[in-house]
């Protein structure tokens, strides 16, 4: 790589290869909101846990700025969640760091006390699973690095960075408590975005749903981010890659009658059209030339991740490739 590495470079090379790229990020996130959304019955559930789990890995990560020989690797990580206690903080500034209305703030943290995945140590609310739950997040945790390590990959090669996805993985891990924070915070700004945008994040797993299968039908015709929202009209049949109520339901775990509510108001709002014969839904031009996946929104979840791929690879090419 003849560049220096910045956020900007990594940012240019995601626009400039835009609908390539899309067909890899758009599944990540589809796979891992609906991993939340299964696991905590809902996605503002599942935004909250990020919250929580966020404020236990800075935790964790601040026990380094007095030892630097201490370990935040995977394999430690539930013994050093024993080391911390959940620091007070109010439903206000959960609600504002989340984005979610104060009382559904509120409301979804005393769900998720009574599912056990959040309680009360020394009178302050934080992630403090039961046992059972710590080893079915362990599977998860695997998972979502495997998956996620394809997506810097592939930025890795746009650069000219030459790391193994084995290597990626390992320095994940290795240094797990690090990469998640930030992962956890990437994931709480995406989720504000959308949510600010659609007002409705079931309806922003849903759009993930639809969207997914039009990226993995255009990735063959890669095209740059300024000429689809200089020129919509070069993406041609959004009708071609759709995809039915069921499917959509079957996939996220979202009730189908909630699906289809969800979809039809996605219909009135003009993102998406639905078929009258085969009443399959699909991506309308619609949804970029009316500004509901608007270039400014798409410029500024492109910069959110650019930093998160920075912060990764700035870590793993100082190891590997010094």
């Amino acid at each position: 790589m003849s560049q220096s590495l910045t956020p900007k470079l990594i940012e240019d090379q995601i626009l400039q290869n835009f609908v390539e790229y899309q067909d890899s990020f758009i599944q990540f996130q589809s796979n891992f909101f609906t991993g939340l959304y299964k696991r905590y019955q809902g996605l503002e559930n599942g935004c909250l846990v990020l919250y929580f789990a966020r404020q236990t890995h800075q935790q964790i990560l601040r026990k380094k700025d007095y030892d630097l020989n201490f370990n935040i690797g995977f394999e430690k990580f539930w013994e050093n969640h024993e080391l911390v206690s959940p620091r007070k903080k109010s439903i206000i500034k959960i609600a504002s760091s989340t984005s979610l209305p104060k009382e559904t703030a509120r409301r979804k943290i005393l769900q998720l006390i009574q599912q056990k995945v959040l309680s009360k140590k020394n009178k302050n609310i934080g992630w403090l699973p039961n046992k059972q739950y710590k080893e079915s997040y362990n599977l998860i945790i695997e998972k979502e690095i495997k998956d996620l390590s394809p997506l810097l990959i592939y930025i890795c090669k746009k650069l000219n960075i030459f790391i193994s996805k084995e290597t990626v993985e390992k320095e994940l891990k290795e240094k797990f408590n690090f990469y998640w924070f930030h992962f956890t915070s990437t994931q709480i700004e995406y989720l504000k975005v959308w949510g600010a945008q659609i007002k409705d994040l079931e309806l922003v797993l849903i759009s993930l749903q639809i969207t997914s299968v039009f990226a993995s039908r255009a990735e063959k015709n890669n095209l740059s981010h300024k000429k689809i929202y200089n020129h919509p009209s070069v993406i041609k049949d959004f009708n071609s890659a759709s995809i039915t109520a069921t499917s959509v339901s079957e996939v996220t775990g979202i009730p189908r009658a909630t699906c289809i509510r969800k979809l039809s108001h996605l219909v009135k709002l003009k993102m998406i059209g639905q078929d009258p014969f085969s009443k399959r839904y699909y991506l309308l031009p619609t949804s970029i030339s009316e500004n509901l996946i608007s270039k400014e929104i798409t410029l500024k979840i492109t910069k959110i991740f650019s930093e998160f791929y920075f912060t990764c690879l700035r870590g793993m090419t100082s190891k590997f490739l010094s």
